[in-house]
């Protein structure tokens, strides 16, 4: 399945707007999608990694609650250097979320 988005970048937040191309029928749907949009999007990729070769090796989920508008569910993610990065999702619509993130790694 293929996602499509928006970035929008601020200093303290990256919100990516997901359209996605089929409706979910469960709210392990969302979960799941949102893992792999995290791990293979280049804009997300790009907005938050400094390093050209970097990347987000793999993504977790929780299972949002349900799939209604306004729910909203924390992912965690681990660039190619070992560092972690929390997002929260946003359910938007039936087929639509939002990333956000709520905290990246501090630098060191």
């Amino acid at each position: 399945m293929r996602t499509r988005g928006t970035l929008l970048a601020t200093v303290a937040m990256v919100a990516l707007p997901i359209g996605l191309s089929a409706c979910f029928t469960t709210a392990a749907d969302f979960q799941n999608d949102a893992e792999t949009f995290i791990v293979e999007n280049d804009e997300l990729r790009e907005a938050l990694l400094s390093e050209a070769d970097a990347r987000f090796v793999d993504a977790t989920c929780a299972e949002p609650a349900n799939q209604d508008e306004g729910t909203t569910f924390a992912c965690t993610a681990t660039d190619s250097n070992g560092a972690t990065w929390e997002f929260e999702i946003e359910i938007t619509s039936s087929s639509e979320y939002e990333v956000n993130l709520s905290r990246a790694p501090a630098e060191g």
